[in-house]
């Protein structure tokens, strides 16, 4: 079960922040129990806030929602992406989620700001 966080803590977690396009998405079956069902999601990266990437387009997993902090992933969707470098797996718990085209500023103001206090540190 997810914890409540705060953006800070999503922010000061994630190696690589962007806003990202989801271009197209499947569920991957898994091999049940060891591997539970997943989404596997195809998202074309529109802005990088934190990190670095090497491609325009990356492939991201997420649970099927529910229990698994899974997130809904919709075709044409925007996306706030707070991901670990270790692996392409992203979630709710890591505060990734579907964001409507008007909170995009916002939300950039608001990582750039978090930011912008942890490099003063």
């Amino acid at each position: 079960k997810c914890r409540l966080a705060s953006i800070n803590e999503f922010v000061g977690n994630a190696d690589e922040i962007y806003f990202a396009t989801l271009q197209g998405a499947k569920v991957v079956q898994g091999i049940y129990p060891e591997k539970w069902p997943f989404i596997e999601g195809n998202f074309k990266i529109r802005k990088l806030l934190k990190g670095s990437l090497q491609e325009e387009n990356v492939t991201l997993t997420t649970g099927l929602g529910g229990g698994d902090c899974g997130i809904s992933m919709f075709v044409s969707a925007t996306y706030v992406i707070f991901k670990n470098a270790k692996n392409n797996a992203i979630g709710a718990c890591g505060g990734s989620s579907v964001i409507e085209s008007f909170q995009e500023d916002e939300i950039e103001q608001k990582i750039k700001k978090i930011l912008n206090a942890e490099m003063k540190k």
